[in-house]
């Protein structure tokens, strides 16, 4: 008696459990074709914790072209008016986005090695590397301005370490659109 209901038991047992797996599984509800995915259509834009991020995978970048020994980014919207607002730096010197909508501008500058900078070339050549190195990672880079000038490393660097502690971004916008002018007047 004990083996026929320990045998009822297991069959009870498997069967329940094949009952209970066997249940039809939720599906995710179809977009019907005549209707626009609004997901792929809307403007996304980047907060500031993605554009730190950002910043400091593109310092990286720029780090790991020979010849750079450092490189200090900034990271902000192409919209002059907005570059207060959003202004994001790495203090030295992670994955891409391809969002629809927000452009972003990079700033970077860049320590080179002496010898190179007595090689305008070679200087040059380093700077389209890393630019292109930038423009490859993110979609939503629509432009890198590149320095290796002192004064502008110096102020883009103080830019960046006074975001990372915490001083309010609108403080810096006169800053980032004066950079952003010296750079692209080089």
């Amino acid at each position: 008696m004990k083996k026929i209901t320990t045998i009822l038991l297991c069959v009870f047992l498997c069967a329940s459990i094949l009952v209970s797996g066997c249940g039809k599984t939720t599906q995710k509800p179809l977009v019907p074709e005549n209707q626009p995915n609004t997901q792929m259509n809307t403007p996304q834009q980047t907060n500031d914790a993605e554009k730190r991020v950002m910043a400091n995978r593109f310092s990286n970048l720029a780090m790991g072209v020979n010849g750079v020994q450092k490189a200090t980014v900034v990271v902000s919207a192409t919209d002059s008016g907005m570059a207060g607002n959003t202004v994001t730096p790495s203090p030295t010197s992670i994955p891409g986005s391809s969002a629809i909508g927000e452009k972003l501008v990079v700033m970077v500058g860049l320590n080179l090695d002496t010898k190179i900078m007595q090689d305008k070339t070679k200087e040059m050549s380093i700077k389209d590397e890393v630019k292109s190195k930038i423009m490859a990672d993110n979609q939503m880079v629509s432009e890198v301005l590149l320095t290796s000038n002192p004064d502008m490393i110096k102020k883009l660097q103080d830019v960046a370490a006074g975001v990372i502690q915490g001083k309010p971004m609108q403080s810096y916008a006169q800053d980032v659109e004066e950079l952003n002018k010296n750079i692209r007047a080089q």
